[in-house]
């Protein structure tokens, strides 16, 4: 089987800085696959608000900020850098929006979908051409529309896992972008027996574990790779003496199937805090973590040889 490096990142969240950056690892590792675990759109619709000739926003929703049409693009670009959309209005077409949240939502997935359609253009610019393939899954603050786009939109040389075993290189690759409920119950949020149910159907796809490649989302509980605040019913972190409670959110489920298929190996995101590895029995299981706010591209680099994990790098730029 020789050796088989790939690149791993996860949850980006519209991030079009460290969007560009996972690309441009093709250059620094020369990996021969790269893997995006899920969650590609970002959460935050930002209003810039046009004043007839000049414009003013609130960085981070605090201090107000002006600025001429020149800098125009230069804020949309942070904005975008963070993983958050930006809309152009009036002050007063903002307050109308406030009390439309469903056409504000609209309007937040349908920017989410154009960035989505731009990668997808990036991947086919810059990967395809060299033939390097790229496993890209949604996760669960992914909408159906987006895991849509990926398989009808997407280039050649992309691979979407969802819900199925694929080829890539000499692995194959087991796909699940749900995650079990979350307090903000997101898209892809399923109750643990649900999750339970879909892990069941879809695994039985599954032919030899020593060369499957498990890609999904949630983590499996018990792990260093599942660690995050617990949270207060207004969902905000308790501590005590200044330091974060922490606690495993992970799934029971992907625990249990991982216990029982001991893939080779096991990728694994949505926890942004639990960058780490760790083991389930013969199964090396890694969560790259994020920082997608920051701009700073978490990721590993991992480096299979004769059907085993010989050694992995974190690496943050």
């Amino acid at each position: 089987m020789g050796t088989h490096r790939m690149f791993f990142v996860s949850d980006l969240h519209g991030s079009e800085v460290c969007f560009r950056k996972f690309l441009n690892s093709v250059d620094a590792y020369h990996p021969d696959l790269l893997v995006y675990g899920g969650d590609i759109l970002g959460k935050v619709l930002v209003p810039i608000f046009d004043d007839g000739g000049s414009y003013h926003w609130y960085p981070n929703g605090e201090n107000l900020v002006r600025f001429p049409a020149s800098e125009l693009p230069r804020v949309q670009r942070a904005i975008a850098d963070q993983g958050r959309y930006s809309v152009t209005v009036s002050p007063e077409r903002w307050d109308e929006l406030q009390g439309r949240p469903r056409e504000l939502e609209e309007l937040t997935l349908r920017l989410g979908r154009e960035r989505v359609r731009s990668w997808l253009k990036l991947i086919d610019e810059r990967l395809a051409p060299r033939k390097i393939p790229i496993v890209m899954n949604v996760g669960n603050d992914d909408t159906d529309d987006v895991l849509d786009l990926l398989r009808r939109e997407g280039p050649s040389n992309l691979i979407v896992p969802e819900g199925n075993v694929v080829r890539a290189g000499p692995f194959e690759i087991f796909g699940c972008g749900y995650a079990n409920m979350t307090p903000w119950h997101c898209a892809r949020d399923l109750e643990e027996s649900d999750l339970r149910a879909v892990l069941d159907r879809t695994s039985s796809q599954i032919g030899d574990p020593a060369r499957t490649i498990f890609d999904i989302h949630a983590p499996p509980i018990g792990t260093s790779l599942d660690l995050a605040p617990q949270l207060d019913p207004k969902l905000k972190p308790k501590t005590i003496g200044g330091q974060v409670l922490m606690d495993h959110v992970g799934s029971p489920s992907v625990r249990g199937l991982v216990e029982d298929r001991q893939p080779v190996l096991g990728l694994f995101g949505h926890i942004h805090e639990s960058k780490g590895i760790d083991s389930i029995g013969r199964t090396p299981i890694v969560n790259p973590g994020s920082a997608y706010f920051s701009g700073n591209l978490q990721g590993v680099v991992l480096d299979l040889r004769d059907g085993e994990l010989a050694s992995h790098l974190f690496v943050t730029g």
